[in-house]
């Protein structure tokens, strides 16, 4: 291999180390800062080839769509001095590549500083509230307060917030479980209380159903002892008036039903005198 083509080698190979350092790819979802000797040079938002003095400049990429960050859960006193405990999340976005760079450098340097922010909100702005208002519809304009805030704080990081939301907000663990069982207890003297209504109310109407039933026997009977004396003085009547019309005609009939009494069956044997007002009708026939 000749001088001219090892030189020649050397030639490419140097530009391939200087291309490399020298161009970079910035992606649709990316904004780059070019960084020369800690200060910022330039900063790139839109995607695409770009170029950079090489070994001089570094190129620091950034996110720009919007992140998230989950503060771990506080715990925070209402107005009422009521402990509770807050877990919230916070969206936010790089809006000045710049001035995010010279404040945080790092996202992740700026997650704790967005995280402190928003958690000194939380802090300011729940104390205002009951935890019944922080639970209730209230919410919403309470968030709106801490958002405001929040955003403003942030603004010198070059960052903007652009959501801040409450996942939980509860009691803790040792005043939840306390709560529970108050809560438990008042539903159990209640349902109690229910029972024995409900118990009391059963009697009443067993009292008012027997006393009905008995009411309703007693007229029955009474009715029923009516129907029967009226019609006992029905029969006698009829009876008064058939023996008046034919007294004849009526012992005869009343002895003939003494005599089928008298003798049931195929053995009966009977031992009387002819004479006896038994057999007067018998005697007549003669």
């Amino acid at each position: 291999m000749g001088v001219k083509q090892t030189f020649g080698l050397i030639v490419v190979g140097i530009g391939l180390v200087l291309g490399a350092n020298s161009l970079f790819t910035v992606h649709e979802t990316e904004q780059a800062i070019v960084i020369q000797l800690g200060e910022v040079r330039k900063v790139i938002s839109e995607p695409g080839l770009n170029y950079k003095l090489p070994f001089v400049q570094n190129v620091v990429f950034l996110d720009k769509r919007i992140m998230e960050t989950d503060s771990k859960p506080e715990e925070i006193q209402s107005s009422l001095k009521e402990p509770m405990v807050v877990d919230s999340f916070t969206r936010w976005r790089i809006v000045d590549a710049r001035q995010f760079y010279k404040a945080v450098r790092t996202e992740s340097d700026a997650r704790k500083r967005i995280d402190i922010i928003v958690n000194s909100n939380l802090r300011q702005k729940l104390a205002l509230y009951s935890s019944k208002e922080i639970v209730s519809g209230d919410r919403d304009k309470i968030m709106q307060d801490i958002l405001k805030s929040s955003k403003e704080q942030a603004l010198p990081l070059g960052v903007e917030i652009v959501d801040v939301r409450i996942k939980r907000a509860d009691w803790p663990a040792n005043i939840s479980q306390a709560v529970y069982q108050r809560m438990n207890a008042e539903r159990n003297k209640e349902a109690k209380e229910i029972r024995a209504q409900g118990a009391e109310k059963a009697q009443e109407i067993r009292a008012r159903s027997e006393k009905e039933r008995t009411i309703i026997l007693a007229n029955a009977q009474r009715d029923a002892q009516t129907l029967r004396g009226e019609g006992d003085a029905e029969s006698i009547r009829i009876t008064a008036e058939a023996f008046s019309k034919d007294p004849d005609f009526y012992s005869f009939i009343r002895s003939l039903e003494a005599y089928k009494a008298s003798l049931k069956g195929n053995d009966t044997f009977m031992v009387l005198d002819p004479s006896v007002e038994y057999f007067k009708h018998f005697n007549k026939l003669k």
